[in-house]
């Protein structure tokens, strides 16, 4: 047995789908939800321009649907720059 229990995580598209909508209701300010993987494996990023809304904390909870969480502050034009919509 491992040293720690695999967790079960949503499916990607339910992930980016669910996050979306949060975001679109709660905040109007430019985001993203990215996913991305570092030594601890893969998570999902959620990546605001300016500044990261004070009760995002409260509103996206890690794990958020078994998913491992990380709110990430960008640049203004950096989204745009580098992950445009529809692309």
């Amino acid at each position: 047995m491992g040293l720690s229990k695999k967790k079960k995580k949503a499916a990607k598209t339910d992930v980016d789908d669910a996050l979306n909508e949060l975001c679109i209701v709660e905040w109007d300010t430019e985001f993203r939800v990215l996913f991305q993987s570092d030594d601890m494996g893969e998570h999902v990023v959620v990546a605001f321009e300016g500044e990261v809304p004070a009760d995002s904390k409260d509103k996206i909870r890690t794990p958020y649907m078994g998913w491992r969480v990380i709110r990430m502050k960008v640049p203004e034009g950096y989204l745009s720059a580098f992950h445009p919509l529809g692309v």
